[in-house]
């Protein structure tokens, strides 16, 4: 099966600790938009990831990484900044998103070849909302994200659209699957409880969520199913891996 994802690229900067001089600073890709194409790459499935970069050393970073790690993509490195991200114990303290803020390409015969599509709230509401028009018969999922911006009504733009949030941005808009952290996750009217506890290394748990749900709703998995898969695999990453993509990289072949 193959999928279209569309959404952020950045740098994650990560910082750990309580003393200046004895801080661990760890660097790497990152965006939710990547983070999430290559952890369904990583689960076997056939990813188109269309997103930007800027003109700048953290681009270079970015692709060789991706080079290196044999993840073949759709990234467009345009004149700009790349997207920066810098989280202090996991607390986002500062995000720049650069080229994030432009359109992300469309390549109409690539799409055409997809049987679904994931984008999300790191890309404009006009890039977006055009997408969904391409592909408004195929399975699209959208995880409406922090910026949660936008415009249009999303349930009302495709036949088949399933929307993600956590509890705040889904009082914003509404949203068929609510991620609630340490207590688990609904879709519907389906309740799975996490373990209640509130794991330093969150950063990035809400992408591993979407890439197991996705995965199991893809696989043709029972929805109880799905969904405890999804909450216990993030609570494993809450619990032991450092950095969003890193917890991409620790996806194994079944999840």
């Amino acid at each position: 099966m193959k999928i279209a994802v569309f959404g952020g690229t950045f740098w994650d900067v990560y910082i750990y600790g309580q003393q200046v001089h004895k801080a661990e600073v760890i660097e790497m890709c990152g965006g939710s938009g990547l983070n999430i194409a290559f952890g369904l790459w990583r689960l076997g499935f056939d990813v188109e990831f269309f997103s930007n970069v800027g003109s700048d050393y953290r681009a270079d970073l970015i692709l060789e990484e991706l080079r290196a790690l044999g993840f073949k993509n759709n990234i467009r490195k345009i004149h700009g900044k790349t997207g920066l991200h810098i989280a202090y114990n996991d607390v986002p303290i500062a995000v720049n998103r650069g080229v994030n803020e432009l359109d992300v390409p469309v390549i109409q015969e690539l799409l055409n070849d997809c049987d679904c599509v994931f984008l999300n709230g790191e890309i404009p509401s006009s890039c977006a909302k055009k997408i969904i028009e391409l592909c408004r018969e195929k399975k699209i999922f959208v995880d409406v994200g922090p910026l949660a911006n936008f415009d249009f009504d999303l349930k009302q733009a495709a036949r088949d659209i399933l929307v993600i949030g956590n509890e705040k941005e889904c009082s914003r808009i509404n949203c068929d699957v609510v991620k609630l952290g340490p207590k688990g996750a609904v879709f519907g009217s389906i309740k799975i409880s996490g373990d209640g506890r509130d794991y330093v290394y969150r950063t990035g748990c809400g992408d591993v969520f979407d890439v197991v749900l996705m995965a199991n709703l893809l696989n043709n998995e029972k929805i109880s199913v799905t969904l405890n898969r999804a909450v216990k695999e993030a609570e494993k990453m809450a619990r032991t891996v450092k950095g969003a993509f890193s917890k991409m990289k620790n996806l194994g072949e079944k999840a």
